[in-house]
């Protein structure tokens, strides 16, 4: 008799772990999603037709499914480190009553692996217990039941599980080399017989065979004797260097003080660059709208500057320059495969991917290339110019004084960086996997100038009058709240929270290097324009473009009055060092964003006047 609770537990279990939503599932099966709903909510059965396709698109049994035990294999894998298999459905009608009890061999799965490195087969499986990981060699038992407790994954890390160092005909365990390249953290293992035991009979090519466990699940690389294995990924896998890769050779370096302080645009400006696209910095930001964009966050968040963190400029933008943008947005792990796929195929066609999160910190970048078969990414960001000042002053001089120049500059001196001066066609190595992905699709007819400076005072108009948005105050209420967050005393306490203090004096700053760096580009970008209009649409651009200008002329008169006043101790806009308090600095600076806020006013007024005119 079929369990309906286990049956939908089951379902359900398996469902996530294959990567599939209840729509994804539905639209697979043919389905309404409210079919799958009430399958995992244990109220009815798939009718008898769909079985098959269901225990097709799950990798599992019919007879898994509707009679599950209590031991379940998620995935099941064949390998030697190099090709792998999936032999899941197969290992899975092998478990009888809650036990799995095989010999690994090529005669018994019924696939063959023609090479002569060391076979494996690797497990991940589920208990009432939780779920695991194991493996057993070639011609090796594997046994397991409902009450096997093998490898638990550790989240965020890289953990070694099993090492061996030979072949298919004969291999060594060599953990204990494992740990102490693991306790140095050297960046490379170098596979030869002075580092690995060779077996004296041996004649063969020998390989290191790692088993180990990462935020993807049990993994298995295979490198052979004379070759290097990498760290890759933040240290989270094991990469060959095969020289397998694609560089776009060029792309501009980023940096803050350059003119272009908001990173999403520098980024689109130097990838557009790139492309043979004619468009400046302030263009880009014109076009989108971000010139006239102001967010705020009570809790004093760095995001407050990127510029697509509370409002849409990207849609504007592509409708101003012809490209069909693609975003992937926070990517679960089981779908990174095919977005690295996709990141290599564009890299391949030429086009650059922007991307946030590849160095440092959460910033827009540049993927500019790819090493490693896909395995590393290359790229450019706002944060590399730390990283190259250190590297060509220790180049141009003595290194010794290089280093001296730079003593915080840490990961100046990391040999991978050095190397990707050379190597890398002058890039660095992405540190982390980003969590937003920007596609340039296929491009197509442009926007008429006209229509494209109407839709960027509609971008003006919209986003100054917008409401909160992801906790994100916006346009006029952004000012409001900027301005009554600089006058709450309480949370300028110096003597009961520093740390406190120098983030919201940091964030601050940065907030009006923004602020200044948008409103220039609007004034220019709009004067640019206003050919395209005349009469009182003339000059109505034209107030609009002064307002701009005189709030950026504001805004960095009174950063660099607070720059010359400032301590090093205590940076940005205090002057706690010289023994003075920061209240008057920043009443003087809510007083400015308060006269700033009335000429932003009359440019939305403006701005709509213009687009009510025929």
């Amino acid at each position: 008799m079929i369990d309906m609770e286990k049956f939908a537990k089951r379902l359900a279990a398996l469902r996530r772990e294959r990567g599939y939503t209840g729509e994804g599932l539905a639209q697979r099966l043919q389905v309404s999603p409210q079919a799958v709903s009430k399958w995992e909510n244990g109220r009815c059965l798939p009718e008898t037709a769909i079985l098959p396709e269901l225990a097709k698109a799950l990798d599992c049994s019919i007879d898994s499914l509707l009679l599950p035990g209590e031991l379940l294999i998620l995935e099941a894998v064949y390998t030697d480190g190099q090709t792998q298999i999936p032999v899941t459905q197969f290992v899975n009608s092998m478990v009888r009553d809650s036990r799995l009890n095989i010999r690994v061999s090529t005669q018994l799965i019924g696939v063959a692996l023609k090479s002569d490195r060391l076979k494996l087969l690797t497990v991940k499986y589920q208990t009432p217990g939780g779920i695991y990981y194991s493996f057993a060699l070639q011609n090796e038992n594997f046994v397991l039941d409902k009450e096997s407790i093998g490898f638990s994954e550790d989240t965020g890390r890289l953990r070694v599980i099993g090492a061996y160092y030979g072949n298919e005909k004969s291999c060594t365990c060599v953990m204990g080399k494992l740990e102490h390249y693991q306790y140095f953290k050297w960046d490379r293992i170098m596979v030869n017989h002075e580092t690995f035991p060779s077996d004296t009979a041996s004649d063969d090519t020998e390989y290191l065979t790692l088993i180990y466990l990462n935020p993807e699940g049990i993994q298995v690389v295979s490198c052979p004797e004379n070759e290097t294995l990498y760290y890759g990924e933040n240290r989270t896998r094991f990469v060959l260097r095969d020289h397998s890769g694609w560089i776009l050779k060029d792309i501009m370096r980023l940096a803050w003080e350059k003119g272009m302080e908001c990173p999403w645009a520098g980024s689109l400006y130097a990838a557009l660059r790139y492309l043979g696209e004619p468009y400046t910095y302030q263009q880009i930001m014109g076009m989108s709208g971000a010139c006239y964009r102001i967010c705020f966050t009570d809790v004093w968040d760095f995001s407050c500057t990127d510029a697509l963190v509370a409002f849409d400029y990207l849609e504007p933008l592509s409708k101003a320059l012809g490209y069909a943008f693609r975003m992937a947005d926070r990517l679960e792990k089981q779908e990174r495969k095919a977005e690295r796929r996709s990141i290599m195929e564009d890299i391949q066609n030429g086009r650059p991917v922007l991307a946030i999160n590849l160095r440092v910190a959460p910033e827009w970048g540049i993927i500019t290339g790819y090493t490693d078969g896909g395995s590393r990414f290359l790229c450019r960001t706002y944060f590399d110019k730390e990283v190259f000042d250190a590297l060509e002053a220790g180049k141009a001089g003595n290194p010794e004084e290089g280093k001296a120049q730079n003593p915080e500059g840490r990961k100046a001196q990391n040999p991978q960086e050095t190397r990707a001066l050379g190597e890398n066609g002058g890039y660095l190595f992405s540190d982390f996997w980003p969590f937003l992905i920007l596609h340039f699709g296929e491009k197509k007819e442009t926007t008429p100038p006209l229509a494209i400076l109407k839709a960027s005072l509609e971008v003006l108009v919209r986003s100054f009058h917008a409401g909160k948005s992801r906790g994100y105050y916006q346009g006029r209420e952004a000012y409001e709240a900027w301005m009554r967050g600089l006058l709450e005393e309480a949370d300028f306490d110096l003597e009961n929270d520093r740390e406190k203090v120098l983030r919201r004096l940091s964030v601050n700053d940065n907030m009006l290097c923004h602020l200044i760096d948008s409103r220039q580009a609007a004034a220019c970008w709009l004067k640019e324009n206003i050919a395209l209009l005349d009469g009182k649409e003339k000059e109505a651009l034209g107030g609009i473009a002064k307002n701009c200008q005189k709030i950026a002329d504001m805004a960095l008169t009174f950063r660099e009055k607070v720059g010359r006043l400032s301590a090093c101790e205590i940076q940005y806009n205090t002057i706690c060092f010289f023994g003075a308090d920061t209240f008057a600095l920043r009443r003087e600076q809510a007083k400015l964003l308060g006269a700033a806020l009335k000429l932003e006013e009359e440019s939305s007024n403006l701005a709509g006047g213009i687009l009510e005119m025929e």
